[in-house]
């Protein structure tokens, strides 16, 4: 059997019952391509011997477990190390991929200057802010959507080269969560040359956060752990196509807040302001969910006020050297383009 074109990492902790319906949405990609899935179990403690069996017949299946829970950077450079395809898609153990999910990720590399690809969410929740969470994302695929070259690539649906994930030397594992990870990585990469595509067709129905508190305490991880990518990538701060403006002037507008409770003639400026950042999520509400309209401006002060918080938090507690890059496997020089 010659060796697959494609391998899928999918590392996972525990959660049984998502990994099998992620393996289960695996067998059913329609896609000619050969592929192999490496599963990566990150030491859980949850017997998943039942999910292996299960695909063992139904998926070119490599299963790989980690002598200890050391996380998904750890997780993931494992499963690069034991791929076999010249291309690495990832996907989560929670995450459920369309049929087309594949097919729509691998084909862009038909083109030798395209580096990565990067696919979206779905989801199909009832709590309210985790529809906010998806509305969220909307936003930000419509400004992808825009660009034919975008800047980082995201693990929960994305693709590279195995010879540039292998010549960066991979994750960094000093990143112990899944959190702005696969953010450093997709910076190294495209540092190499090459192009990150946006494919919208590549799908993931996924589990969002649900409650403000848990939405909360993620925005504050990634405000912290974003800084700790800034720190290593300056010239990335605030210049990536992920980004909406309206994310930007949230930021600013809540560092401006208590100067608007101190002065009044501050208030109503800020409050239009605030108010006029609201409008481009607002009109995908009224679009897409119209009974999300009145929470629009509290989601949008929550996200604000922890992706500043955890901004701050990381400024203040000094953070620790960004230390040495990981260290390239093999370093192959890319195919000129």
């Amino acid at each position: 059997m010659p060796d697959p074109a494609i391998s899928v990492v999918v590392p996972v902790f525990n959660n049984p019952a998502g990994l099998g319906a992620c393996l289960e949405a695996l067998a059913a990609q329609q896609t000619a391509r050969p592929f192999e899935v490496v599963v990566v179990d990150d030491a859980s403690t949850t017997d998943l011997d039942e999910v292996r069996r299960a695909f063992a017949t139904r998926l070119d299946l490599r299963w790989h477990r980690l002598p200890r829970n050391s996380g998904p950077a750890t997780a993931r450079n494992a499963g690069i190390q034991a791929a076999r395809g010249e291309l690495v898609l990832f996907t989560d153990g929670d995450c459920r991929p369309e049929p087309g999910w594949l097919e729509a990720l691998a084909a862009p590399f038909a083109d030798p200057a395209v580096a990565g690809t990067k696919g979206v969410y779905r989801s199909a929740q009832d709590d309210r802010w985790a529809r906010l969470a998806q509305l969220e994302f909307e936003e930000r695929y419509e400004l992808l959507a825009r660009h034919a070259d975008i800047d980082f690539v995201d693990t929960y649906a994305g693709a590279f080269r195995r010879a540039d994930l292998l010549a960066v030397g991979g994750f960094d594992t000093s990143f112990p969560r899944a959190d702005n990870e696969d953010v450093d990585l997709s910076f190294r990469v495209k540092a190499r040359g090459g192009r990150f595509v946006f494919t919208p067709a590549a799908i993931v129905w996924h589990r969002h956060r649900e409650g403000w508190w848990n939405y909360a305490r993620l925005k504050f991880g990634r405000g912290f752990w974003r800084m700790k990518v800034y720190r290593r990538h300056p010239g990335k701060a605030g210049r990536d196509t992920y980004t909406p403006w309206t994310l930007k002037a949230s930021l600013a507008l809540v560092g401006l807040l208590p100067a608007a409770l101190l002065w009044r003639r501050w208030r109503l400026p800020w409050l239009a302001a605030w108010l006029a950042a609201c409008l481009p999520l607002a009109r995908l509400a009224r679009r897409l969910a119209p009974d999300l309209l009145p929470w629009i401006p509290l989601f949008l002060f929550v996200r604000g006020a922890a992706l500043a918080a955890g901004m701050a938090t990381a400024v203040a507690s000094v953070l620790q050297p960004p230390g040495p890059l990981p260290t390239p496997a093999e370093p192959p020089p890319r195919s000129p383009s």
